[in-house]
């Protein structure tokens, strides 16, 4: 596909806070979108007539458009669409490109705008006929109900990188400047990549096993050591993989690199607390909300920490704090079903 279609037709798989983002946000753009999503997600918007969206300032949106409870659906009521986005938790991802296979819309462009490290590779391996092309976004969004959703924080930052070359990666930077995001082309994919994982692990795991929000990790010396050395860790990983980090979303994190290598604690630590709340606003970082308020059977941990652990072992990198969080959080994420189990 030379170029995406005007209006290109646009299917997102995903109807959570990213994917309702994007849903209402391209809609304005003027593409022609439809969304796949639970069937909680689906109910909810049909009965509302649509995915609302709140902006920081108050200003609210209601977008009316097509969402259905499954890929498949979707594409037989739709015919094919010139682009899918995934917007799923990673641990869906192998489900959800094999639905795709499954429904026929291979050799459709991917884009995947998923968390974490080995999505792109997930896809390549069971869509061997579509481009799969790496997005990654820096606004957080706040779930307030069934296809309901709020922006934390006014940023849209938006990277874009193909996993090979291609064509339709122009368009679609185009297509999303129209729809009020700024757009960074990064040639290499892993490089935007492992740069957003920089930015996810910093104060995630520790957040949900002890129940404190960033701040109060950074506020502890003996936690925030332990954030610092698990992003020297994963640093160490990246610069024996030659994988360099980017500046993204504004953020210095070539900067922010030298000074977690380099820097004395003291300073560091302050600077990296302010860099936490600039980033996150009041939102609680993802792996939170899979234990709280109640406890989830999957998590990212593996798309995160665990990306930095299973790499270090590939290049001969230890990465003990990494390992460490990773068991930390599955023992409090067992625990946690256990007793859930118990009560009920």
């Amino acid at each position: 596909m030379a170029s995406l279609s005007p209006p290109p037709h646009i299917l997102i798989i995903g109807g959570g806070a990213i994917g309702g983002l994007l849903a209402v946000r391209l809609a304005r753009a003027s593409a022609r979108v439809a969304l796949a999503a639970r069937p909680r997600t689906v109910q909810a918007a049909r009965a509302q007539h649509g995915i609302h969206l709140v902006e920081p300032n108050g200003q609210a949106h209601h977008q009316d458009l097509p969402v259905y409870p499954s890929i498949a659906e979707a594409m037989e009521q739709e015919g094919s669409f010139d682009l899918l986005i995934l917007a799923v938790k990673a641990y869906h991802t192998q489900a959800a490109a094999q639905e795709i296979q499954a429904a026929g819309g291979a050799g459709t462009p991917v884009l995947t705008v998923q968390n974490g490290v080995g999505n792109e590779e997930t896809l390549m391996r069971l869509l061997p006929h579509s481009s799969i092309l790496s997005g990654a976004l820096t606004t957080p969004v706040e779930v307030i109900g069934p296809a309901r959703f709020k922006i934390a924080r006014p940023s849209y930052h938006f990277g874009l990188a193909p996993t090979r070359a291609h064509d339709t990666i122009q368009a679609l930077g185009t297509l999303f400047q129209a729809a009020g995001f700024r757009v960074r082309m990064v040639d290499d994919y892993r490089r935007l990549k492992w740069s957003k994982l920089l930015m996810n692990i910093l104060a995630n795991a520790q957040a949900a096993i002890y129940n404190l929000t960033p701040a109060q990790i950074f506020a502890r010396p003996d936690l925030a050591q332990q954030e610092l050395n698990a992003w020297r860790e994963a640093l160490d990983v990246m610069r024996r993989a030659k994988v360099a980090p980017i500046t993204f979303g504004g953020y210095p994190l070539p900067l922010a690199a030298w000074l977690v290598e380099h820097g004395p604690p003291g300073l560091v630590r302050p600077l990296f607390a302010r860099f936490i709340a600039a980033g996150r606003g009041d939102k609680m970082p993802s792996l939170y909300y899979d234990l709280h308020p109640q406890p989830r059977p999957h998590s990212e941990i593996h798309w995160l920490n665990g990306a930095v652990v299973q790499k270090g072992q590939k290049q001969g990198v230890p990465t003990p704090v990494n390992r460490e969080l990773v068991q930390a959080f599955e023992k409090r994420q067992h625990d946690a079903l256990r007793g859930k189990r118990d009560q009920d």
